[in-house]
């Protein structure tokens, strides 16, 4: 019986640290890899290629207008969406393989679970919190639009049928504690310049009430840091991975105010030059 062949894409900036780690598990369920540049100055493109990926340039706008460049490279009818620090675990390569043998398979698109990988880890925490996204699809149910910015989340067609599958996705999202405040305050940074380019349109936003031409208060400044902090760390029981956590919930809270006070540096920074 043939199979059905699948089409990996992922986008790179300077990978070199990850990038393997994450081919070495996608080379054992695609039958294409597609990566897209942003131009990366490190070994990124030479690891690409020694696992046979399909590397392209493409100017950088936004996470989600990569992705459907990405998307747009791709050959075959199914898809696998993954970013360039996540690893396939291996009973989701197991299930994949499954699925591109079975002649009908019995949904078009497919979560996968996402869990947080930190130094030292084997495998996610027990009792963590995973993010739980459509990732595996037909191209004839689910699409990577290109209008999302800092958004990269699938959009589903009419008809779709989603199933869940039990395999993780491991995210190493951790290289260091510099790598990821300087991750997430060039984030803020966008989020910011997207919200600015679109605030007189009607969208569905990171910040939402900058698509509705509100304004943040005092109070909401004052106490996102706390509130943030307690989300990440109890509510998404970021707790249950130790230190890490506590240290990964410190900086996602701060990342939270940081967008608010950035907007708020805009606003006054704009009334001055006018």
């Amino acid at each position: 019986m043939k199979m059905h062949k699948l089409s990996v894409y992922m986008i790179t900036f300077n990978e070199e640290k990850r990038l393997e780690k994450t081919l070495q598990a996608a080379s054992r369920v695609a039958d294409e890899i597609i990566i897209i540049d942003s131009g990366s100055r490190d070994k990124t493109g030479e690891i690409a290629r020694k696992y046979g990926a399909k590397f392209y340039y493409h100017d950088w706008h936004s996470y989600a207008a990569q992705k459907n460049y990405a998307q747009s490279k791709c050959a075959n009818e199914w898809l696998l969406s993954l970013d360039a620090d996540e690893v396939l675990s291996e009973g989701l390569i197991r299930e994949i393989n499954q699925i591109k043998s079975e002649q009908y398979p019995q949904f078009n698109v497919y979560k996968i679970k996402i869990g947080e990988m930190f130094p030292g880890f084997q495998k996610p925490r027990p009792g963590t919190k995973k993010y739980n996204l459509e990732r595996l699809y037909h191209r004839d149910y689910a699409d990577m639009p290109a209008d999302r910015m800092t958004k990269d989340r699938l959009v589903l067609k009419q008809g779709a049928a989603v199933g869940q599958l039990k395999g993780t996705i491991y995210h190493y999202s951790y290289l260091s504690l510099s790598h990821q405040v300087s991750k997430l305050n060039r984030f803020t940074d966008q989020v910011l310049q997207t919200a600015v380019q679109k605030i007189n349109t009607i969208v569905v936003m990171l910040i939402p009430a900058v698509a509705e031409n509100k304004k943040y208060g005092q109070i909401r400044l004052a106490t996102e840091f706390f509130r943030q902090f307690i989300c990440y760390y109890i509510i998404k029981r970021n707790f249950l991975n130790g230190r890490w956590g506590f240290v990964s919930s410190v900086n996602h809270a701060y990342f939270r105010f940081l967008k608010i006070a950035k907007w708020f540096e805009y606003q006054n920074t704009n009334k001055e030059t006018k």
